[in-house]
């Protein structure tokens, strides 16, 4: 059996592929390998993986969803709004993914409340630029679906302002687990930069496990 180590889910992420024809509305750019491999050995390594199901949301290519399926979680979802996309990650899991898995065609801005049990998300929403508020409403429907949630956010003047009023509205706190540059490569004609470096946060959010929703 494969030793399960940072280096090795890196290695296994670099190998997915990225998106044929980024869509710009969507913001959809790839989640560097090493970035990857970060948030999903640190909620491996924090117990909230193994034996749990695990929820990307926005799940792209599948990049993180394929990671979170070699640390031994219970089941993968991946879920996303681009049908195009998830042919991809659908490939990509069927051909690499040792555990079972569900895709899921959904807005996830509009999606209804769903609650799990025993389950993560760990995500790289939009960063809400095309899509103002794109990040806090996944970060949203994240928290109404589990109790813990990793997510990637571009950091900003009125950020801290914005996560502290969203995690107390829904019973929750948050953690800024890393400060990072997020390399955004260019992916459309329009782009006149090779790659922009963007000043990032990897959060951490917990529910208070008395809250529910009914």
């Amino acid at each position: 059996m494969k030793k399960i180590s940072k280096k090795w889910l890196e290695i296994i992420v670099s190998k997915v592929p990225g998106f044929k024809t980024p869509k710009e509305e969507l913001e959809q750019y790839v989640t560097p390998a090493d970035i990857v491999a970060d948030v999903v050995w640190t909620a491996f390594m924090a117990g909230e993986v193994r034996d749990h199901v695990v929820y990307d949301l926005g799940c792209g290519t599948g990049r993180i969803a394929l990671a979170l399926s070699m640390v031994e979680p219970k089941y993968v979802v991946c879920s996303d709004v681009d049908e195009d996309t998830l042919l991809i990650a659908s490939e990509v899991l069927t051909e690499n993914s040792p555990v079972p898995y569900d895709l899921v065609l959904a807005d996830l801005r509009e999606a209804p409340p769903f609650r799990g049990s025993d389950c993560v998300v760990v995500m790289n929403p939009p960063f809400g630029v095309k899509s103002r508020g794109a990040d806090i409403d996944f970060l949203k429907t994240a928290l109404t679906t589990c109790n813990t949630v990793y997510s990637i956010h571009k950091l900003s003047e009125g950020l801290r302002e914005v996560l502290n009023k969203v995690t107390g509205s829904l019973n929750s706190r948050y953690e800024v687990l890393k400060t990072i540059k997020f390399p955004l490569r260019a992916s459309i004609s329009k782009h006149r930069k090779k790659v922009v470096l963007i000043d990032s946060v990897i959060i951490k959010v917990t529910r208070n496990i008395k809250d529910s929703i009914t």
